[in-house]
């Protein structure tokens, strides 16, 4: 009987094993991909609204006009009725956003200095005017809420977009000053902005 070389076996586990291991190397390159994106792209998600990125947004400049209704009063709010005061707009997410609320509450408490600094606080978001109602009871808003359900006055100050939803506003201040033109704005990236800084950066009458 002959004898014939024998054609070495293939261990079967090797085969599986390898295939394991390159899987596992795809797995963790495309973890890395996800990571690099996920770091290129999610800051840049934020970077609409930082301070100063207004570019694009006058800073400066005579003020759109606007007549709208305190939510809670019905008393007209409108640059006719403002004319000769500095004002004070925080366009916000509203009612979505609790940190825009507390941020009216704690300007609210430092009514003394806003006061002395002559500025009066308007706040505008685009909730219905019963969502208004129940979040001024909540938290004890007395400065008026405007409700911008038709965006008409946000998109004439161009705040919609500035933060997490395109359809409202992200945490936008702009000063009005006495003669109705817009002396100042920032479209800030926190949802809350300390009242000491906010007021630090709104320039003096």
């Amino acid at each position: 009987m002959s004898k014939h070389p024998t054609a070495p076996v293939k261990d079967p586990r090797r085969r599986v094993g390898s295939r394991s291991t390159s899987w596992q190397w795809i797995a963790a390159g495309a973890g890395v991909v996800a990571l690099l994106a996920a770091s290129f792209v999610v800051p840049r998600l934020f970077e609409r609204g930082a301070p100063g990125a207004t570019a694009d947004r006058p800073a400066s400049g005579p003020a759109p006009s606007f007549a709208e209704r305190d939510a809670v009063t019905g008393d007209p709010v409108s640059s006719a009725t403002l004319r000769g005061r500095n004002v004070l707009l925080f366009f916000s997410e509203g009612v979505m956003c609790q940190a825009c609320f507390e941020q009216i509450q704690s300007l609210q408490q430092r009514a003394d200095e806003l006061e002395r600094r002559g500025l009066v606080l308007v706040n505008i978001t685009t909730d219905p005017p019963s969502a208004l109602r129940q979040a001024a009871a909540a938290y004890g808003i007395t400065t008026p809420l405007i409700s911008d359900e038709d965006r008409d006055m946000s998109r004439a100050y161009d705040v919609l977009g500035q933060g997490m939803h395109p359809d409202t506003a992200g945490h936008t201040f702009v000063l009005l000053d006495r003669t109705g033109r817009i002396r100042w704005r920032n479209d800030y990236q926190t949802m809350f902005v300390q009242p000491e800084t906010l007021l630090a950066d709104i320039p003096r009458a």
